[in-house]
């Protein structure tokens, strides 16, 4: 009996952990008129936010980074200024991300399936830089240092499942330095300030 009774214990536990575990955050983007589309994100947990509207040239269009914290977010994208093309609507929460892609045609808007990925962790101290990364494709990753749209260092970080660097950055001028992590889905981009 005691055997029976734990049985059914550990099922419902491991019931409820899925539950738990496939409850994850949903974005969409939701086409309203001819060239204005709705961000909606929901999520059972309250994050702040950072929504970036990016081209199909990486080139950053709109970015937002919230102070709040939310389980729920409405923004309206007007895309009649930017014209047809293609481009990415992201939201990161935490350390992950949800993405999708937009295609403006002729004021037709067409929106991809979402994307959910893991974010690295940028830590900057002393000219330091620790970058903490979940590779769950396991593929090749790639780090890239910029300066004002100029290449400036690079190196592979491996595609190991988890990814743990310190770099040094101190022998690099003062300014402001665009660091981008690449990895098979997608690039994701810190600014460091030296």
């Amino acid at each position: 009996m005691k055997t029976k009774t734990w049985v059914l214990t550990a099922l419902a536990f491991f019931i409820v952990a899925i539950g738990f575990a496939t409850d994850f955050p949903k974005m969409n983007v939701v086409p309203i008129e001819a060239d204005k589309a709705m961000i909606a994100y929901k999520s059972v947990e309250s994050t702040p936010l950072e929504i970036t509207l990016i081209n199909c040239d990486g080139e950053i269009l709109y970015y937002q980074k919230t102070k709040e914290r939310y389980n729920e977010y409405q923004k309206i994208l007007d895309f009649s200024q930017l014209g047809d093309g293609d481009y990415c609507v992201c939201v990161n929460f935490g350390n992950r991300s949800i993405s999708r892609t937009v295609n403006v045609n002729h004021e037709t808007i067409k929106v991809g399936a979402a994307q959910h990925l893991f974010e690295p962790y940028f830590c900057m101290k002393e000219g330091m830089l620790d970058v903490s990364f979940f590779n769950c494709s396991q593929k090749q990753v790639y780090l890239n240092i910029y300066k004002n749209g100029k290449y400036v260092n690079g190196l592979k970080l491996g595609k190991d499942l988890t990814i743990q660097k310190r770099l040094d950055l101190r022998n690099l001028k003062y300014g402001e330095y665009e660091i981008v992590l690449t990895d098979v889905f997608k690039d994701h981009k810190y600014i460091a300030q030296l």
